[in-house]
């Protein structure tokens, strides 16, 4: 169980094609998670070269003892996300903790996950239902958009209530004309690629890289006084255990938050594992099939897998990570054959850290915030959740009623326990309560 990559290492060295197609696939790969971790980072309230650090062990790590070969790991919106309300909430609002705290959420979370595949226990996560999810990310994904804005206009973070003196916010915080205006063409540009450009696959895919480069041009090249990502610095991670000096901490908070990101953070790397593995290769001219069928996605050996990248990335000094459905997704598309592709990633985001994190002195602040929004913006189903009430009350009525509640509680803040109070986690918590009164009440609304 232990090490999977014995099912595709050997024929992945053996046959130039097949090393040729992972060597495409992980420098795409590349391309896209170094923008994506250093915005995912920002998000979870830490320094972009988190992010890096992220990006780097535990994407070899995962494939190695995954069993997808196109799973591709590392910084996601969701759980960087769920991170980033753990953190502030763990560390009491002292943002030098923050770092901290996100490193023992990746310990956590990793451990919780590995112990959950030796007890064999990957069943659970298709209890999880689905219209649960379907309310709790469109809701999730929203809350990501809406927290990316202060860095489309360039203004400070602020909170809910300041919107309420809508006059007195823009005079104690005018936004900036050249990080809007960056913003917009930026979005406009990535959507152009992304959606127009259909012909060349490999060009579409690497939107967000060369919204990257073009930003970057144009901070450079002309007056941009909004803010940049500025130094980030040079090197590979120190690989150490954290330190237990600040270990102050609510640990009901803290199973609750390791639970709430083990659980989102899996079902989202097994549903995208399961979705690619059960596509058809393709076929050349002759018939012939360009891709052979992996091997199966197991649920314990994937769990296994993700468990081990989330220790490594503590062990990097970094954040709690999971399976990425627009890169695997990018990852398969570009022709990649086996996890090779992911250990080709790593090494590209090694050479990186070692030698071109100066190229990203000059990145906007404005330009990572659009490709974070530009990323969870699909995520926001709400068509399919209008068509899901249409079709079925019960299943509907449960997807809103967790959307909703995933929007008010962050906002009410309730106490629920001395130390515990509500936030986005509860969401999900309440919608899954609601299902179970639903099931009890309708009998089966699955049916």
């Amino acid at each position: 169980m232990f090490f999977n990559f014995n099912t595709w290492l050997p024929e992945a060295l053996s046959n130039k094609d097949f090393l040729s197609r992972d060597f495409v696939s992980g420098i795409t790969i590349a391309m896209i998670i170094i923008p994506q971790s250093m915005a995912y980072a920002t998000l979870a309230g830490l320094e972009p070269i988190y992010g890096l650090y992220a990006s780097l062990i535990p994407v070899g790590i995962a494939s190695i003892f995954g069993s997808s070969r196109y799973l591709a790991t590392g910084p996601v919106a969701m759980v960087c996300l769920l991170t980033s309300v753990a953190i502030s909430s763990l560390a009491s609002g002292q943002t030098d903790l923050y770092i901290y705290f996100a490193i023992l959420l990746a310990f956590s979370v990793g451990i919780f996950q590995i112990i959950l595949s030796l007890s064999r226990a990957g069943y659970l996560f298709d209890k999880i239902p689905e219209h649960v999810l379907l309310g709790f990310t469109s809701a999730a994904a929203l809350i990501i958009a809406m927290s990316q804005l202060s860095k489309v206009f360039g203004m400070p973070k602020i909170s809910f209530m300041q919107l309420a003196d809508l006059n007195s916010l823009l005079e104690a915080h005018p936004f900036s004309v050249e990080a809007l205006s960056l913003s917009i063409i930026i979005l406009l540009f990535m959507y152009i690629v992304k959606n127009k450009l259909t012909t060349n696959t490999t060009v579409s895919n690497l939107a967000v890289f060369f919204a990257v480069v073009i930003s970057i041009l144009i901070s450079t090249l002309f007056i941009y006084k909004a803010p940049i990502v500025g130094y980030i610095p040079a090197g590979l991670p120190d690989i150490k255990l954290p330190s237990y000096d600040f270990f102050k901490v609510s640990m009901p908070m803290l199973i609750i938050h390791t639970i709430i990101i083990s659980f989102v953070g899996f079902m989202e790397a097994i549903a995208i594992a399961k979705q690619l593995h059960n596509k058809k290769p393709p076929k050349d001219d002759k018939g012939v099939e360009l891709f052979k069928d992996p091997t199966p996605i197991n649920t314990n050996q994937e769990l296994f897998g993700q468990g081990c990248a989330n220790i490594s990335s503590g062990l990097s000094g970094s954040l709690p990570v999971s399976g990425s459905f627009s890169r695997s997704a990018v990852n398969e598309a570009c022709g990649s054959y086996s996890g090779f592709s992911s250990v080709i990633t790593m090494i590209v985001v090694g050479l990186t850290l070692l030698y071109a994190t100066p190229l990203l002195y000059n990145l906007p602040e404005a330009t990572l915030g659009v490709i974070v929004i530009f990323a969870v913006w699909p995520l926001i189903r709400i068509k399919e959740m209008k068509r899901l009430y249409s079709e079925n009350k019960e299943l509907g009525s449960v997807t809103w009623i967790t959307f909703i509640s995933t929007l008010i509680f962050p906002l009410l803040s309730w106490e629920l326990f001395e130390g515990i109070t509500t936030h986005i986690w509860t969401g999900i918590i309440f919608g899954f309560i609601v299902h179970i009164i639903f099931s009890i009440i309708f009998k089966d609304p699955q049916t």
